[in-house]
């Protein structure tokens, strides 16, 4: 008897051990509308559009780990609220929808024109065994000069779930990283490298070039992205900079 017990264990334990990695899976799901609260009238609209991936098979700690970002990062004001994701995409719409409408009261009397526009757009561009790359961007403006917009990365690692909270944890040697990001910083915008940065048009702290924490991980690239307002003027709009890997090696 102990003998088949003893059999039948080693036979799961080797099925287990044999058994492939699930396969990183995801699918996109989106809404968008566009909505008029004066008829033919343009000038007065409220759009809203979400493209958001949802994580459907791999690693569970991984699956969990993604989606349960999304839902609190982008969607919490609904934690509390029993709703799938897909679900709470469609009432952060209503919502946006209501503030415009609430705003719209004081002015619908008036020629006043109103626009109000909300885009966010989640990808990702890059998973391996090892990593994947959650690619935010967005667009918002609800009035003013100009909208705001910018990009976001997040790195995830793939085995634990986890987010990795510095590049550190992907390069050892960031001494080397900051001077090959310098190097392509400098020859990108024509710093003069004889004169100090923050005199050139930036507002780095510590008036010295420095790399931000907004990285991800590509295929054979690491990107740093500077968003509008970070280190300069908006006019200047983003910064990205690419590093080749086989540089850090």
């Amino acid at each position: 008897m102990h003998n088949i017990v003893l059999a039948i264990i080693l036979l799961v334990f080797g099925a287990s051990c044999n058994q492939k990695p699930v396969a990183f899976k995801f699918t996109n799901f989106n809404i968008s509308s566009a909505k008029y609260p004066v008829a033919n009238d343009s000038t007065r609209s409220c759009v809203f559009s979400a493209d958001i991936p949802i994580i459907e098979s791999g690693n569970y700690t991984l699956v969990d780990s993604i989606n349960a970002f999304i839902s609190k990062t982008f969607f919490g004001k609904f934690a509390n609220k029993n709703l799938s994701l897909k679900e709470k995409v469609q009432a952060e719409s209503d919502s946006f929808y209501q503030i415009y409408l609430n705003d719209f009261s004081e002015f619908n009397q008036s020629d006043f024109p109103l626009t109000y526009e909300y885009d966010l757009k989640l990808t990702i561009p890059f998973h391996n065994q090892k990593y994947v790359t959650l690619k935010n961007e967005n667009y918002d403006f609800m009035g003013g000069a100009h909208g705001y917009y910018s990009t976001l990365y997040y790195v995830f690692n793939a085995e634990n779930g986890k987010l990795l909270s510095s590049v550190n944890e992907l390069v050892s040697d960031t001494l080397k990283l900051q001077e090959i990001a310098k190097q392509q910083f400098y020859k990108l915008k024509n710093i003069d490298a004889n004169k100090p940065i923050n005199d050139q048009g930036y507002w780095f702290e510590k008036k010295a070039f420095s790399l931000n924490n907004n990285f991800g991980l590509l295929k054979d690239t690491l990107i740093f992205t500077y968003n509008p307002y970070e280190i300069t003027n908006y006019a200047e709009g983003q910064t990205e900079i690419k590093i080749p890997l086989n540089l850090l090696k």
